[in-house]
C-alpha cells in the first residue's frame, strides 16, 4: 500500500520565514529609546554616588592620617606632624616623622574634586599624643548645598567627624 501522503511536504515542521527573521526596525528603535531613557535617569544618579564616595573617602582618609600621627608621636616618643602637600589642604596631605628615622612619610591625596580647609597649616603631635589648640578640618566638593564632613581634632587627640552643610 502507496501512502499519498508520504511525498507531501509535512505542514507542521514547515516554518514561516518571517518568523525567522531579525528584529524590525520599529522594535530596535523603541529599544534604543528605553536605553536613552533609562540612561537618562541612572547618569546622575550614579554622579552622584561617585562625588558622595569621593568626599567620604577623603574624609576617611584624613581622619587616618590624623590617627596614624598621633598613634606614631605616642608609640616613638617624638614629635610627628601631619601637614599638608603643596600651598594647602586641597593638595594632600602627610605624616611626616623626623627626619633620621629609615621609615618614610606617609601621603594621603583628596579623592576627586574635594575641598579640605582648615586655618592650620600642621598639627604637631607631641610625644603625650597631646596638641598645642583644638584644629578644624572642613571636607566639601564643589556642589552646593550638598553635605561635607567636620573633623575636629581636641587637644587630647579626640576626633569629632560630624556631617555638615557646605556652602
Amino acid at each position: 500500500m502507496i501512502d499519498a501522503r508520504k511525498g507531501a511536504p509535512d505542514v507542521r515542521n514547515v516554518r514561516n520565514v518571517r518568523e525567522e527573521q531579525g528584529f524590525t526596525i520599529i522594535e530596535l528603535m523603541l529599544a534604543i529609546g528605553l536605553a536613552a531613557v533609562l540612561l537618562a535617569i541612572a547618569v546622575p544618579s550614579f554622579q552622584s554616588v561617585t562625588a558622595n564616595n569621593a568626599l567620604r573617602s577623603s574624609a576617611a582618609d584624613l581622619v587616618t592620617a590624623i590617627n596614624t600621627a598621633r598613634a606614631q608621636a605616642v608609640n616613638r616618643r617624638k614629635p610627628v606632624v601631619l601637614r599638608h602637600l603643596g600651598s594647602s589642604w586641597n593638595d594632600g596631605w602627610e605624616v611626616f616623622y623626623d627626619g633620621d628615622d629609615s621609615e618614610g612619610d606617609q601621603r594621603f591625596l583628596p579623592a576627586g574634586t574635594v575641598t579640605v580647609t582648615s586655618a592650620d597649616d600642621e598639627i604637631e603631635f607631641l610625644p603625650s599624643g597631646l596638641i598645642a589648640s583644638e584644629v578644624e578640618f572642613e571636607v566639601c566638593d564643589d556642589r552646593s548645598g550638598e553635605s561635607g564632613r567636620r573633623i575636629r581634632v581636641g587637644r587630647f587627640g579626640v576626633i569629632d567627624n560630624s556631617v555638615i552643610t557646605c556652602g
